[in-house]
């Protein structure tokens, strides 16, 4: 397969310029800084998910990476974008939600001499209208650990579905079949909604060590200051997974006719009030999917595989898990250490 010797080739020329970094030097925000720390220290772990991705991005096309488009969403440091441009790929667009981000990772790639093509900021909506203005075909829409963090889910594909023709692959290690994988998720959702933990809540590129239902509870508090204790306990604890936005239709909804008219469907999935990132959320993933094949799109959830560490006993646990997900294929969701969610849009060009 010629796409793999690529990958790799890519992958250790990146880390031969990520080596000559000095996070220290470079001008960016600490919250980037310690996410380039990350990469640094657990280069083979990231890489690993990163060539897995690739290689089943560009299974998807039937373009070599020198005629595709790739898009990087929700980029981050913007090593996934660095990665693809290394590869070859005509044209790599980066994208996030927040400016200074976006400024990090344009800094970072600038430091290590890779060219991105276009930093594109905003969610779904801004990048559509940005494509569509400069009237880029995108072939490839791929990302790490973001689909789990997106607020509204089948809003965000819908608006992305009105490009013309694409191939989404959004890889997650919130993978919902992992029972292992899925209990400790859930812990975390209950420490971030109740207790709080550092960085937990976003709010003006600043994070608020509070829990998300005290937020909320002071979100209201603020909104509807004439809500008697009562009420403000009530409806803080019925606000789970909304943002602000939401949180203030659903009080005056209340306020109006007494109900919320919003259900929790989850029982600890819970996001950020402020920028509705969800706390590594267990996603349903046959509502995804019946989702999707309503609106003629392809979906596709597929599995992946571990990466090896120095450790004999447990590189010897991970080889057979490795070698029971290969027997399985598909079926293997419950061992695999993440999932891909696969979305095709066929284009009618």
């Amino acid at each position: 397969m010629e796409e793999k010797p690529l990958i790799n080739k890519s992958i250790r020329s990146l880390k031969e310029r990520i080596n000559c970094l000095n996070p220290r030097e470079l001008i960016i925000s600490d919250y980037s800084r310690e996410y380039l720390r990350k990469y640094l220290n657990n280069y083979p772990y990231f890489m690993s998910a990163y060539s897995q991705l690739l290689l089943k991005a560009l299974a998807k096309t039937d373009k070599s990476a020198e005629e595709s488009v790739f898009v990087d969403y929700g980029g981050g440091c913007g090593v996934l974008s660095l990665l693809a441009k290394l590869m070859g790929f005509r044209t790599v667009i980066y994208n996030d939600i927040y400016e200074k981000t976006l400024s990090d990772a344009r800094a970072i790639s600038d430091k290590l001499g890779i060219h991105i093509d276009y930093y594109m900021k905003g969610d779904a909506e801004d990048f559509v209208k940005e494509i569509h203005r400069l009237n880029i075909h995108p072939d490839l829409i791929c990302s790490f650990d973001v689909l789990e963090h997106i607020y509204d889910l089948e809003t965000w594909i819908s608006t992305i579905s009105s490009i013309p023709g694409f191939s989404l692959l959004f890889m997650t290690g919130a993978n919902p079949k992992n029972p292992i994988i899925a209990g400790k998720l859930r812990k975390l959702h209950r420490r971030a909604e109740y207790s709080g933990c550092e960085k937990n809540i976003r709010y003006n590129d600043v994070f608020l060590n509070n829990s998300f239902l005290k937020q909320r509870e002071i979100i209201i508090r603020e909104m509807f200051p004439k809500l008697n204790d009562n009420d403000v306990e009530f409806l803080s604890r019925n606000s789970r997974g909304l943002r602000k936005e939401d949180i203030g239709k659903m009080v005056r909804r209340y306020i109006d006719s007494g109900v919320t008219g919003y259900q929790v469907n989850h029982p600890t999935n819970t996001c950020d009030p402020y920028t509705g990132s969800w706390a590594e959320r267990l996603i349903d993933l046959k509502k995804l999917i019946i989702f999707c094949k309503k609106n003629e799109l392809n979906i596709e959830i597929t599995n992946s595989f571990y990466n090896y560490s120095s450790g004999f006993l447990p590189d010897a646990a991970k080889f057979l898990l490795n070698q029971l997900i290969k027997i399985l294929g598909k079926r293997s969701l419950f061992f695999s250490p993440a999932i891909t969610v696969e979305i095709q849009k066929k284009s009618n060009v």
